[in-house]
């Protein structure tokens, strides 16, 4: 059973910037996609990407779309093409890395200059999509039969690519969705992660961390949202998810607003980067009288079995354990006459917030060495103006890659295992030895946060 106590906030620094990922980790990702063709069937893998599904082009070939979308072709051996619009077009690390390059001004913002016209079906078919050709396009999600006849057949790119794929590849070819390739659960390319992309995400959510720690320390009855956005620092990385700060009744996914905070108010504050998100959730107050009555008689049990339930979960995380049987320790440890999981407690995260989750009742799927994991655990509550978080991510090491980051990211091993023991020596909650956190402030929260000293811990 967990409890409020005076304890000490962690104080893990941030550590340096890492390199970049190399030109060589590249060739290894694109060749570890060409390698599982075979497994899906594909002569081709066509990769779209936007704004919003960026991941999958980003993971292999270091192409970042902004302002325009871009498309990126796979054959089964070389480097491929990418097609690019205008201010993409020299963008590294993609254009030193080799792969052929193709302007395709329809790719750039509406109204930008058309100076170099070119037809897609000729670019596409140059680059390997060919009659009798199985095609691959991925850059979105998998679909489930559940929701659609034809899943395999659901693709979430534009229909003036897909369109122009099916009658490249005519009636003895096909174009089907390929994005299990990156994201399956079981074998996905970016369900797992190499110690120096994991040393690129530890940089990112220890960044997102902090800066939620200093809205906190700036919580204040009259401050405004936008004003305590001014507290969240992002030391110039991008962004996974759009920064989430709410007071009072409004609580969900809006941004900051001129809403002022007032005593007794709930809070939500998330903030994101590629690698790793931050959120804490709770009351601006210094203890249960500052409350309404309605929250008075919740928030203090809500509070502790919450934490009752995010301990649960992170003690039964592991290498190789079941994300059934973490789901399950998590709803052994709910009381659900206080609250029900709002969506999955937990899901893979990547360059994106989320990638993919199994966190479901009785799934066999396996958590797996160099996955990057989110406690993510959102309550459904009856009352409004009551809320509570705590979600931070973390990375899964067997032996052999734990070595490797103690040995080659020696700074970053020395974090996590201050993280490790101030999980265990303060809050009271034991980690398996895979279990690698990422945030500066692991699982550490002060629900009253006029009372920092406050926190939650295990008893």
């Amino acid at each position: 059973m967990s409890s409020l106590r005076p304890i000490p906030r962690p104080t893990i620094p941030i550590g340096a910037p890492p390199a970049d990922i190399s030109h060589d980790e590249y060739f290894d990702r694109i060749a570890a996609a060409q390698k599982r063709f075979h497994n899906f069937g594909f002569d081709v893998l066509v990769v779209y990407a936007d704004r919003e599904s960026f991941a999958d082009m980003f993971f292999l070939t270091g192409m970042d779309p902004r302002f325009e979308e871009a498309i990126y072709v796979l054959e089964g051996s070389g480097l491929g093409t990418l097609l690019l619009g205008n201010e993409n077009f020299a963008q590294e690390p993609a254009a030193s890395l080799g792969i052929r390059r193709r302007l395709f001004q329809a790719l750039s913002p509406a109204g930008q200059r058309r100076d170099s016209p070119a037809r897609l079906n000729e670019i596409l078919s140059e680059a390997g999509v060919t009659a009798g050709a199985v095609v691959g396009v991925a850059g979105g999600k998998a679909f489930a039969a559940e929701y659609l006849d034809d899943p395999s057949h659901a693709l979430s790119a534009p229909a003036y690519l897909v369109d122009t794929l099916r009658r490249l590849v005519g009636t003895t070819g096909d174009v089907v969705n390929g994005e299990d390739l990156f994201t399956s659960p079981e074998d996905g390319l970016r369900t797992t992660s190499s110690a120096h992309q994991i040393a690129l995400f530890e940089y990112a959510a220890s960044i997102a961390s902090h800066s939620v720690l200093s809205g906190m320390q700036h919580l204040q009855p009259g401050s405004s949202e936008l004003e305590l956005g001014n507290r969240l620092t992002d030391h110039g990385l991008p962004h996974s998810c759009h920064t989430i700060i709410n007071f009072g009744r409004r609580q969900g996914l809006y941004s900051a607003s001129r809403n002022k905070a007032e005593l007794g108010d709930a809070y939500t504050i998330a903030f994101g980067l590629r690698g790793g998100l931050t959120c804490r959730a709770g009351a601006i107050a210094s203890g249960p009288d500052d409350l309404s009555p309605p929250a008075r008689a919740v928030f203090p049990d809500l509070v502790t079995n919450y934490f009752d339930v995010v301990a649960a979960w992170h003690e039964a995380l592991a290498v190789d354990q079941t994300t059934g049987s973490v789901f399950a320790a998590a709803n052994d440890a709910r009381d659900g006459s206080l609250f029900d999981f709002s969506l999955n407690p937990g899901h893979l995260l990547h360059y994106e917030e989320w990638s993919q989750s199994t966190f479901t009742e009785g799934n066999t799927v396996r958590l797996k060495s160099g996955s990057m994991v989110q406690c993510d655990i959102i309550p459904k509550l009856e009352l409004t103006n009551v809320y509570v978080n705590i979600e931070d991510g973390l990375a899964l090491a067997d032996a052999e890659l734990r070595t490797e980051i103690a040995n080659d990211y020696p700074e970053l091993w020395e974090r996590v295992c201050l993280r490790r023991a101030y999980v265990t020596d303060v809050l009271g909650i034991e980690l398996h030895e895979s279990v690698m956190p990422m945030s500066g402030i692991p699982m550490w929260h002060a629900p009253y946060a006029l009372s920092p000293h406050l926190g939650l811990v295990r008893a």
